[in-house]
């Protein structure tokens, strides 16, 4: 098997591991993820040794796609700059969209290492949208006063809750709705 195939049957695993997880949650086997790719489990031990090396793969191939739909709206200048921050800060692929997040409050306690990558992800990466956030600062959109420092902070902060408590599923809310929610909180507050 060439490489490119390799990187194809990577991409249908993971593909094929979100369907499964939306409806197994974080019960889903790899015989889950086979029988619904219509593959033997012993293929996708080729690309992946263990669920906790799918995981953290997959992981990665999330917060890689939300980075890429999150450069999207930088560039998009058909829109304001306001609602370029908006989108930035609520950007999610439409790919993403039927995602269970609400079932990934789990990871701290059964898959720690995978949680632990989740964290390091929500932390880092913030070059591009504090520049942004500064653009808006420089352009009045943004106060001038405002700790930028202090709002990646509230938002990281309200990103990890969703991962470390049910809030979302007591709430039934959508991980998107809770993200839109937040941003919202943040950016415009919550005075009537």
């Amino acid at each position: 098997m060439g490489t490119g195939s390799s990187d194809e049957l990577r991409l249908k695993i993971l593909l094929s591991t979100i369907e499964v997880f939306n409806t197994r949650g974080m019960r889903f086997t790899m015989d889950d993820i086979a029988s619904n790719m219509k593959i033997s489990k012993k293929t996708i031990y080729t690309v992946y040794r263990s669920k906790d090396e799918m995981m953290l793969d997959m992981v990665d191939f999330i917060f890689d796609n939300i980075a890429i739909s999150k450069g999207a709206t930088i560039e998009n200048d058909q829109e304001s700059l306001g609602d370029r921050i908006k989108a930035h800060l609520t950007a999610m692929p439409d790919t993403f969209e039927k995602i269970n997040f609400t079932e990934l409050f789990q990871l701290r306690d059964k898959y720690p290492v995978v949680y632990n990558k989740v964290k390091m992800r929500l932390e880092s990466g913030w070059e591009p949208t504090i520049a942004l956030l500064e653009r808006g600062q420089e352009e009045g959109i943004i106060k001038k006063d405002a700790n930028l420092g202090v709002f990646k902070m509230m938002m990281e902060t309200s990103l990890s809750a969703f991962f470390e408590s049910d809030i979302l599923k007591k709430q039934g809310l959508t991980y998107q709705e809770g993200l839109d929610l937040v941003v919202d909180i943040l950016l415009d507050g919550i005075k009537a």
